[in-house]
């Protein structure tokens, strides 16, 4: 009798704690998608400063899959990699949970709070030159990335990227008087 009712009750405080958990885990998803992309934004960056050419960072398919390229005249990876396989720096495989969240890009700087709506895609990338800083910023370059669950709510994280190549990563919900974690 007293199993049942420790059972019964366990039961209960599982279907509680399933929605939070739910949410939890789709946020820890978002994050873990954004670190991602800002470690690869870094690299991208730290290798064209290191090795003294341009590098490329740019997204391989509308999920969060990324690949870091070193470019040889070229303006994308893919004619990069054909070229030689080593110009490929590193490629990331959105797997898991990753593979949910929606990566959406803006070529104009700005760290307004409202979604953005061109989604990532093949070929979405920046450039980065031999100083770290990023080429056509403002014009042709990615200057923000907005990240999200695909078709679910759930909280948004944003990468902005400076003029000078820094990403940070932000939330919008979040006042930047108020949180250094906010974005406006």
């Amino acid at each position: 009798m007293e199993l049942m009712v420790t059972v019964a009750i366990l039961a209960m405080l599982l279907i509680a704690g399933i929605p939070s958990f739910r949410e939890w885990l789709r946020n820890t998803h978002i994050r873990t998608a954004a670190e991602s992309i800002q470690n690869g934004l870094r690299y991208a960056r730290s290798e064209a400063s290191g090795r003294g050419v341009n590098v490329r960072f740019e997204f391989t398919s509308a999920g969060a899959g990324w690949t870091v390229c070193a470019l040889a005249g070229t303006a994308s990876c893919s004619a990069a990699a054909a070229a030689s396989a080593d110009n490929t720096l590193q490629n990331f495989v959105a797997a898991g949970g990753s593979a949910d969240v929606a990566p959406m890009v803006a070529t104009t700087a700005g760290a307004t709070a409202s979604p953005l709506s061109t989604a990532a895609s093949a070929g979405n990338g920046i450039t980065f030159n031999a100083l770290g800083r990023p080429l056509g910023y403002g014009t042709t370059a990615i200057s923000r990335i907005d990240l999200n669950t695909l078709g679910k709510d759930g909280r948004r994280l944003v990468i902005l990227i400076s003029p000078g190549g820094m990403p940070r990563m932000c939330d919008p919900n979040l006042s930047l008087a108020v949180s250094p974690q906010g974005c406006k």
